[in-house]
């Protein structure tokens, strides 16, 4: 199989980079075949843009193919494992990295990760989503739980993750499912923890 493991890290378990199929058009130029569902994460780089929190997932591994940037400044990927039960719990580990759509990043479900010196840059996810019996997504429009950039790694919250990959046939279900959803009026919704207990924040999009 093409799409294989090329470097793993064993400083949190499940991190890994994986070779993306890339059929090469010329010299700079190339076809990128996506995931199920694909979602491109823009940064531009005419403001500011460098993340202010932490993020986890808890039904999604992100698979982060960091395609271009404005400037060449290498991506530093921070990470904590969140995992309740891991064997790498609370370890912290650092990835150092340059665009190259020949590979993407894997972070599991449960990992808290940090892209900085995103300025400029343009990335692809293609998820992979999970379910479980007593867990969904973290919110219905998205799985992501915010921590405060300064927090310590040995001070991190730790979460039961989804442990079961959602059928391959559903997944066009849950696209529709938040197209559906989509109301371009309001801010992706910020989620963050507060002594065990999620709480959810929306703006509305400053309307021009």
């Amino acid at each position: 199989m093409f799409e294989k493991t090329i470097e793993n890290y064993d400083t949190i378990k499940g991190v890994e980079w994986v070779r993306n199929i890339y059929v090469k058009t010329g010299p700079s130029s190339g076809i990128l075949v996506g995931g199920m569902i694909s979602t491109n994460v823009i940064r531009q780089p005419a403001k500011p843009t460098e993340y202010s929190v932490w993020g986890i997932h808890l039904a999604t591994d992100d698979q982060l193919t960091f395609m271009s940037k404005a400037d060449d400044t290498p991506i530093v990927v921070k990470m904590v494992d969140c995992r309740a039960g891991s064997s790498t719990h609370h370890h912290f580990l650092e990835v150092t990295c340059r665009p190259d759509p020949g590979k993407r990043l894997v972070i599991p479900r449960g990992v808290a990760h940090l892209p900085t010196n995103v300025n400029g840059l343009l990335t692809l996810n293609t998820p992979r989503i999970y379910w479980d019996f007593e867990k969904r997504l973290v919110h219905p429009d998205l799985d992501v739980i915010n921590i405060e950039r300064d927090r310590l790694p040995e001070k991190f919250p730790t979460y039961k993750v989804c442990r079961f990959p959602l059928p391959a046939l559903l997944y066009p279900m849950a696209l529709k499912s938040f197209k559906l959803r989509y109301r371009p009026e309001y801010e992706a919704p910020f989620i963050f923890d507060r002594n065990g207990k999620l709480y959810v924040l929306r703006k509305r999009v400053n309307q021009q």
